[in-house]
């Protein structure tokens, strides 16, 4: 699997300013470390994906030399590896300057920022944060939702929309795992791998090392008129809202003690 991209992803509660200016920063960085890594190799970047709702940024790199793209890509995992752990960033002053502009949008309702790569990840939590800055949970398991937004740009991969937290999942698949792509776009399925889970939340985030990707039936038309009446409220007075916020919660608690 080439090493050629590059993810930036704001966890919390993100404005459309605070995404801008995160954007602006992270193409400084990109821009900056592309120059001191790659001298007069000229390395062009472009938007992979771009998830605004999930606040998440993917570009890629494609140059005449590409392991030097690749060595831009691995320095960029150290340095988000160097913020999270409060660590000198090894690069340039003005390298190391354009990576703390990063985390200014780290203010209590944007909780942390994910630098994120084919094959590693680090997370840069908001000083306020009452959790330690960790990296992910990583177990074999499974995650169930939509699949959305395939690429087979020089690597395979997917994002998966879980059903639970409606949260994007980035998927990365091995070459002769092609077939899945096909088959399983804009469907709902079951993928089991090696998941990384945010810390004390159990949200999904990467799944690596897939191992199978179940697409499920789609429901039958009307099939929902079935479950009529069954979250009425009880004897206890709670309302359908509140039990089907008791049940998510249970869940999440579930997939936590399963991540773990």
């Amino acid at each position: 699997m080439p090493l050629n991209t590059l993810t930036l992803a704001l966890e919390g509660d993100v404005s459309l300013r605070e995404f801008s200016e995160a954007m602006q920063d992270f193409h400084d960085l990109v821009k900056g470390l592309s120059q001191e890594i790659a001298g007069s190799v000229r390395i062009d970047w472009a938007i992979e994906d771009l998830e605004a709702g999930s606040a998440v940024a993917v570009v890629r790199g494609t140059s005449e030399q590409p392991q030097v793209v690749a060595r831009v890509v691995s320095a960029y995992a150290t340095i988000g590896h160097a913020l999270a752990s409060g660590d000198p960033i090894p690069y340039s002053e003005t390298v190391s300057r354009y990576a703390q502009a990063i985390t200014r949008v780290l203010n209590g309702r944007i909780s942390s920022i994910r630098f994120q790569t084919e094959t590693d990840e680090a997370i840069i939590a908001s000083p306020s944060a009452t959790q330690a800055a960790r990296g992910l949970d990583y177990a074999l398991g499974s995650v169930k939702g939509k699949v959305q937004m395939l690429t087979e740009r020089t690597r395979l991969k997917f994002t998966l929309y879980d059903a639970i937290f409606d949260r994007a999942v980035t998927c990365y698949l091995s070459e002769d795992q092609r077939d899945i792509m096909r088959e399983a776009w804009a469907k709902r399925a079951i993928v089991s791998g090696r998941v990384g889970r945010r810390p004390h939340t159990g949200h999904p985030v990467v799944i690596r090392k897939i191992k199978s990707v179940t697409i499920l039936e789609p429901p039958e038309p009307g099939g929902f008129e079935s479950a009529r009446g069954i979250l009425a409220a009880g004897s206890s007075g709670e309302t359908a809202e509140q039990r089907v916020g008791r049940m998510r919660d249970a869940w999440s608690a579930k997939l936590r003690i399963l991540g773990q």
